[in-house]
C-alpha cells in the first residue's frame, strides 16, 4: 500500500510503502474510532446509513446508480468524501449545502444532472482539495470563486462540448495544483491567473484563454503543460515568459491540442529555453529547427518530440547534453532522411524510441556512442533501409522492439541476426 502526505516545509506530496499487515491494523483501528468508513457502491451502503456514529471520511468505492446519495451523504459532520472507481455514477441528490464542513471532496466521473454543477458548491468555503476528473459538466457555476482555501483543484472535465469556465481563480492563492480542462474551451473564455503566486503544478494553461503573462508571477512553478494558440501568443513571447520560470523541473507544450503540426514559418529556429533545472521537456509543435545545445537546458533528463518537422539530424544537438536518459522522437519529429549517432554521444542515455518518422532512411551508428543504453523501439519507420552495424557494439542493449518488416532478418538464421544476438529480449511490432 501506498501512503501519501504532504511535506509541510516544501509543500510537495511525498510518498510511503505500508506493509499489508500494517495496514490492516490501521484499517481495523479507524473502523474502531469510527475514523473511515469505506461503502462498496450499494453493498455496503445500508451499514453506514444505519450507523449512529456518522465518521468523518467516507470513501465509496465503485459507486454506481442504485447508491442513494440522498440518503448516504447527510452528514453535517462529514470532512471528506471521496468516490473510487466509480463509472458513470449519478451525482444527483448530492446536497452541498449540506457538507459546509468539508475539507477534501473528490467527485471523479460524476454525472451532474443538465451537466451543471450546483451553485451551492460555492458553500464549501473549507475545502482545500476538490478533483473533477472526468466529471460530465457543461458549465462551471462562478459560486466556484469562493473557494478560497482550495490547495489543489483538478477540473481536467469530460465535455462534449467547448467549455466556458467563468473567471473563478482571482481569490485562490493558495492553490499549490491546478489542472484546467484538457478539453477545448468556450471562445468566451478568459483567465486571469495572475494572482496564483503558490502554484508548483498547471496543467492545460491555453495561450489562448490566459494571459502567458500571468507565468511571470508564479516563480514557484515545477511542473507546466501548456496548450500553444498562435491566436493568442507568438512563440517569442512564451519562450520569453517561460525564462522567468527558474524553479522549472518539467515543460510540455502542445499545439492548440489538436494539431500535430502547423507549418507557419519555415525560418523559425525554436525557442530558447532559459530554465537552468529543467529536466524533462515535451514539444509538439512546430518547428523545423532545435536551437543548439548551449540554448537547450544543460541539465535535461528526458526530452519528447512529436510534429516538430524537424529538418536537420536532432541527433547532432541532443548528443551533447551530457545527462540525457530518454529520448523519444514521435510521429513527423524528423522529417529528413539521416541520422549520425556520434562515438562518445550520448553518455547517459538508456532509452531511445523512434516512432512515425516515415522520411527517415538511414541510420549510422558509431562506435562508442550510448554506451548505457538498455531500450531501444524503432517503429512505423517505413523508409529506414537497414539496422545499422553500430547496434552490435550497444553491449549494454536489453530491450530491442523493431517494425513485423525486420523480422526476417533479425530473427535467429536471418542476415542481420548477428547485430542483435546480443540483446536479452527482440520482439517485433508496429508494421510500416
Amino acid at each position: 500500500m501506498v501512503i501519501s502526505e504532504k511535506n509541510a516545509s516544501t509543500s510537495r506530496f511525498e510518498t510511503c510503502h505500508l506493509h499489508d499487515m500494517m495496514r490492516e491494523v490501521c484499517l481495523l483501528k479507524t473502523e474502531e474510532e469510527n475514523f473511515l468508513q469505506i461503502v462498496h457502491g450499494s453493498s455496503s451502503s445500508t451499514a453506514y446509513s444505519k450507523s449512529h456514529r456518522k465518521p468523518r471520511k467516507l470513501a465509496v468505492h465503485r459507486p454506481d446508480e442504485t447508491f442513494s446519495m440522498e440518503k448516504e451523504v447527510n452528514s453535517p459532520s462529514l470532512r471528506s468524501l471521496l468516490f473510487i472507481w466509480g463509472s458513470g455514477w449519478r451525482a444527483s441528490g448530492l446536497f452541498f449545502e449540506r457538507l459546509h464542513l468539508m475539507r477534501v471532496l473528490d467527485l471523479s466521473r460524476a454525472h451532474f444532472e443538465g451537466g451543471k454543477i450546483p451553485s451551492s458548491i460555492g458553500k464549501l468555503i473549507h475545502l482545500r482539495y476538490l478533483s473533477l476528473y472526468k466529471a460530465h459538466v457543461s458549465c462551471l457555476p462562478s459560486s466556484m470563486r469562493n473557494l478560497k482555501q482550495l490547495v489543489y483543484l483538478n477540473l481536467c472535465l469530460y465535455a462534449r462540448y467547448p467549455l466556458y469556465v467563468p473567471n473563478i481563480f482571482k481569490g485562490m492563492q493558495e492553490l499549490r495544483y491546478l489542472s484546467l480542462p484538457s478539453g477545448r474551451m468556450h471562445d468566451k473564455t478568459k483567465l486571469e491567473l495572475g494572482n496564483l503566486i503558490n502554484l508548483e503544478t498547471l496543467k492545460f494553461f491555453s495561450t489562448k484563454h490566459s494571459s502567458v503573462t500571468d507565468l511571470h508571477c508564479m516563480t514557484r512553478l515545477r511542473n507546466l503543460l501548456i496548450i500553444f494558440n498562435e491566436e493568442g501568443c507568438t512563440m517569442e513571447t512564451l519562450s520569453s515568459s517561460l525564462s522567468k520560470l527558474r524553479h522549472l523541473e518539467s515543460l510540455s507544450i502542445d499545439y492548440n491540442h489538436f494539431k500535430v503540426c502547423a507549418p507557419s514559418n519555415d525560418d523559425d529556429k525554436g525557442f530558447v529555453l532559459d530554465c537552468i533545472h529543467l529536466k524533462k521537456l515535451e514539444l509538439c509543435i512546430y518547428m523545423p529547427g532545435l536551437p543548439d545545445e548551449t540554448h537547450l537546458p544543460s541539465h535535461l533528463t528526458t526530452i519528447s518530440l512529436t510534429g516538430c518537422c524537424l529538418k536537420e539530424d536532432p541527433m547532432l544537438i541532443l548528443e551533447k547534453l551530457l545527462h540525457l536518459k530518454e529520448v523519444d522522437l514521435g510521429k513527423r519529429s524528423f522529417c529528413g532522411r539521416r541520422m549520425v549517432c556520434s562515438r562518445g554521444g550520448f553518455p547517459q542515455l538508456q532509452m531511445l524510441l523512434f516512432l512515425g518518422l516515415h522520411e527517415w532512411e538511414e541510420w549510422i551508428v558509431e562506435e562508442g556512442s550510448m554506451p548505457l543504453l538498455h531500450t531501444l523501439d524503432v517503429s512505423y519507420c517505413a523508409k529506414l533501409k537497414e539496422v545499422p552495424n553500430g547496434i552490435q557494439f550497444l553491449t549494454s542493449l536489453k530491450y530491442l522492439c523493431m517494425g513485423e518488416e525486420w523480422k526476417q532478418s533479425l530473427s535467429e538464421g536471418g542476415e542481420d541476426y548477428y547485430k542483435v544476438q546480443h540483446v536479452i529480449s527482440v520482439r517485433f511490432g508496429g508494421k510500416a
